[in-house]
């Protein structure tokens, strides 16, 4: 996972088909625990993609563009279904069939 700190970066992958964004606050507990299923997830499959990791604390507007209304948020940027956003990670499971 990577994280993003620019906002040209960010802008670029939020118009590039197949970008993986995770959203979070560094004061969330949950967004913690997600953030480590998630690193499972990636580290499991051995993905290709890199999951780009982004605090809303420093880009509050990207909430309002995706309609992000809570953290953790996992957003793939594009493909067949236009942008999926998961909100509740469950399991690590969920977060792996979301990735699919």
């Amino acid at each position: 996972m990577q994280e993003i700190t620019d906002e040209f970066l960010l802008r670029k992958y939020l118009q590039t088909e197949g970008s993986i964004l995770f959203f979070y606050t560094p004061f969330c507990q949950t967004c913690k625990i997600a953030e480590r299923m998630l690193h499972i997830v990636t580290e499991a499959k051995e993905m290709e993609a890199t999951v780009y990791t982004c605090s809303l604390n420093y880009f509050p507007w990207v909430a309002e563009t995706l309609g992000i209304q809570s953290v953790p948020a996992l957003t793939v940027i594009g493909g067949n279904d236009g942008d999926r956003t998961l909100f509740a990670f469950e399991s690590v499971i969920k977060v792996d069939e979301f990735l699919n």
